[in-house]
């Protein structure tokens, strides 16, 4: 932000429009630019759900994608339990409108991995409209094609994930408070986008610290009082959602409540002594039904029967005991986590995808969709911070907006994990602000050397960090658990051979693993019982 601000006094190049006029007319047709992003994520995200849907895992939901599926059929019936959400029931809401528009339940998980589809080309089209009101047209086709073309998001849209949804949901709060920021006296577009933002930390909660920036944003505006309080209100209409969510809570389970009850748990494991921050690690030996089921659950009750000697595992008092070891490890060895921290805002930089119940580097080989795709997060990142200079110079109020609510995302994420689904949220701010780099890349040319030098510097640090390898960041030692999940997944659809194959791979890589050890016997069993039957 004081970067924005000694950025906004440099001279503009005649060759750059003044911050003051009117973002330059595209003399294209309107509806044909804005309907190529769009075109572009449909077509490649098709194109690359037309061949996972022939593969054991786009047959075969996994992990959090049965819970999502699971929540979704229990909403659709009216048959939830009794207890308050453990995780956050939005996606699931969506995936249960299926059910009650028709979808029959063996159809839903192919319903929901074209609705991640449908959901990445209006991300696409968010995305476009946004870099267009920063940076003018040719920058908004840019960022448009960034943003569909990019094989992260496509591999996270082509599963049944609340990771999409959350991102679609923030790129539209982002685009409609850019909006609001070219008529800083109407409160629609903070109405638009608190709104937006509410519905996506329903979905997935670590959106919550960005709906919660928008009040401080709010009161941060140039204009009359009465006026910044009506747009403090308007940033505050999320919390209608907020309530109606805990409304339903409170309803199904009677406790009132819209934060799912994983969250304090996640909390301290990120941030525990040990932690690798990047990603969850089991510290519990479970028995396999429950390890598959969801670890993290069960060993949260273990665990905290254990460290309380035996006490009734009640969500309220589980959730108040790990949020009070968080704040007791913050505060006793507060080296210790700074460290954790620091390591973490590496790995947050750093160009690997680290693991989320899979590890994108292993499944990104096997797509012959996405396997040749240079497009990543280290170019983006680079791109991003030329983006973010340009931006500062010609609109330094949207600069200074768009900074706080990357602290704030930034926050969230560091938090808890820097796992692949987590930085989603930075992915679409850097795919705008690179749309403004590539459309405009000389634009620091009249520029004093000073600057210059110092954008310079900022893009080969990001280029750096991101490309760098240090503290074990490309972690491929998750690759066991890819091969288990392949195998689990294809001798549930009944392709024993490669079901044999990918348990052999995991046993390769780590000879003692259980899962592996009972898939592979199983599925060998199968295949020397078809071959008796011949």
């Amino acid at each position: 932000m004081e970067a924005g601000g000694a950025l906004s006094s440099l001279p503009v190049p005649r060759s750059v429009p003044n911050p003051d006029s009117p973002i330059p007319q595209d003399p294209s047709p309107p509806g044909l630019v804005a309907a190529l992003a769009p075109a572009a994520a449909l077509v490649y995200g098709l194109g690359h759900l037309t061949w996972y849907l022939g593969t054991p895992l786009g047959r075969v939901p996994v992990l959090d994608e049965r819970e999502n599926l699971d929540l979704a059929e229990a909403i659709a019936g009216g048959i939830l339990q009794p207890v308050p959400f453990y995780r956050a029931p939005g996606y699931a809401l969506s995936l249960a409108c299926f059910r009650w528009l028709g979808v029959p339940e063996a159809g839903l998980f192919a319903a929901a991995l074209l609705f991640g589809v449908a959901l990445h080309a209006a991300g696409a089209w968010f995305a476009a409209r946004l870099a267009r009101r920063w940076f003018g047209p040719g920058a908004g086709v840019a960022a448009g094609l960034l943003y569909a073309l990019n094989p992260v998001l496509v591999h996270f849209a082509t599963q049944a994930l609340d990771a999409t949804l959350s991102l679609t949901l923030f790129m539209a709060g982002l685009d409609f408070l850019a909006c609001a920021a070219q008529a800083p006296g109407r409160a629609r577009g903070w109405l638009a986008a608190s709104t937006a933002w509410a519905a996506a930390a329903l979905a997935r909660p670590n959106f919550l610290l960005a709906w919660l920036s928008l009040p401080v944003l709010a009161l941060l505006q140039p204009v009359a009082a009465r006026t910044r309080r009506v747009l403090l209100s308007a940033a505050l209409a999320g919390t209608v959602l907020l309530a109606a969510a805990a409304a339903w809570q409170w309803r199904v389970s009677g406790v009132a409540g819209f934060m799912p009850w994983q969250g304090a748990y996640n909390l301290w494991a990120a941030n525990r002594p040990g932690a690798n921050g990047r990603y969850y690690t089991q510290h519990v030996s479970l028995p396999p039904e429950l390890a598959r089921a969801n670890p993290a659950r069960a060993e949260s009750i273990l665990l905290y029967e254990e460290e309380t000697h035996g006490a009734p595992a009640e969500i309220p008092s589980m959730n108040a005991h790990w949020r009070a070891r968080f704040v007791e490890e913050v505060f006793t060895h507060p080296l210790r986590w700074s460290g954790l921290t620091a390591r973490k805002a590496y790995a947050l930089f750093n160009n690997f995808e680290q693991y989320n119940n899979k590890t994108y580097a292993f499944h990104k080989a096997l797509s012959p969709w996405l396997r040749w795709n240079p497009l990543c997060w280290g170019l983006l990142l680079a791109l991003g911070a030329a983006g973010a200079a340009l931006l500062a110079a010609e609109r330094p109020a949207d600069a200074r907006m768009l900074g706080v609510v990357s602290v704030a995302c930034t926050a969230s994420i560091l938090l808890f994990f820097v796992s692949a689904r987590f930085r989603l949220s930075l992915v679409g701010i850097l795919t705008a602000l690179a749309g403004g780099a590539v459309a405009r890349p000389g634009f620091w040319r009249g520029w004093p050397a000073g600057p210059r030098a110092a954008l310079a510097a900022v893009v080969l640090a990001a280029l750096s960090v991101a490309f760098s390898r240090f503290d074990g960041v490309a972690d491929t030692a998750t690759f066991v658990q890819d091969h288990v999940l392949l195998a689990r997944a294809a001798f549930t659809v009944g392709d024993d051979a490669t079901a044999l194959a990918e348990s052999n791979e995991a046993l390769r890589l780590q000879p003692w693993h259980p899962d592996a050890q009972a898939i592979a016997r199983a599925a060998a069993a199968e295949i020397a019982g078809k071959g008796a039957t011949r």
